[in-house]
């Protein structure tokens, strides 16, 4: 009997640690999707079938309106709380890089026939150690493909957003190689690429930018990288005149 109630009691425990794991778990998911959404998964499975369903929502939608490209900044930009004056749609998928925004730019965005694109992206690519120089190539060829496909579509770049590793998060590394000067390097040249290919270029980075080039802590998520809510309504001030002007002129 001793020995049946002793398996019994190892039994309970096993349980009830069992039990608490699975808790603590499913509520270290829900805080993390409670701020990131779908956006902290970022495996290329994950981001090829958000782009079959961007591609299939295209083929039902209306089109017209506005298409926001980009990567995980984009992904968690509530854009219909921010932009009532116009048709929004998100294309937007966390750890894209220009290259895969490359090979989705026709399902995800050409197949809308929007009325105006706001697209960024890069940051990613120069995090894991791809060359600016690769980067400006694969921007200047959505630009270019975009002009031709949409010759009477306005193209509004945004500059990459400035990262701060200083705010003490559990993902204070992961920027990689997405230094302050790569980074303010890369807009530098996207400014001047915009310029020479006669599309628009909104400068964030100097607006979310401290003294160091770093965002200001008051910004950005504990990981760093990330944007607080508060955040895009600045982004949204910046964005949205210009926008209206490029629809209106």
């Amino acid at each position: 009997m001793k020995k049946n109630k002793k398996l019994n009691d190892k039994g309970l425990k096993a349980l009830i640690s069992v039990a608490v794991i699975l808790i603590l778990a499913v509520t270290a998911f829900g805080v993390v999707y409670g701020v990131y959404g779908w956006a902290f998964i970022t495996t290329q499975p994950i981001k090829d079938y958000k782009a079959e369903w961007y591609a299939n929502a295209s083929k039902d939608a209306k089109g017209g309106g506005v298409v926001f490209l980009g990567d995980s900044l984009t992904e968690m930009y509530d854009l219909p709380a921010h932009y009532s004056e116009f048709d929004v749609y998100n294309r937007g998928i966390s750890g894209d890089t220009t290259d895969h925004m490359l090979e989705r730019l026709d399902s995800n965005v050409i197949a809308l026939r929007p009325d105006a694109v706001v697209f960024l992206g890069g940051c990613n690519d120069i995090r894991h150690g791809t060359a600016v120089s690769e980067v400006i190539e694969n921007i200047s060829e959505i630009i270019g493909r975009l002009k031709t496909a949409l010759p009477e579509t306005p193209v509004i770049v945004q500059s990459l957003y400035p990262l701060n590793t200083d705010v003490g998060g559990v993902f204070k590394n992961s920027p990689g190689e997405a230094t302050v000067e790569k980074l303010q390097d890369a807009n530098g040249q996207i400014e001047a690429l915009c310029e020479a290919m006669g599309v628009t270029f909104v400068d964030m980075y100097s607006m979310l930018a401290d003294d160091t080039g770093k965002i200001k802590k008051e910004y950005v998520l504990p990981d760093g990288l990330h944007i607080r809510p508060a955040t895009y309504d600045l982004v949204t001030a910046r964005l949205k005149p210009i926008i209206l002007q490029a629809l209106n002129g």
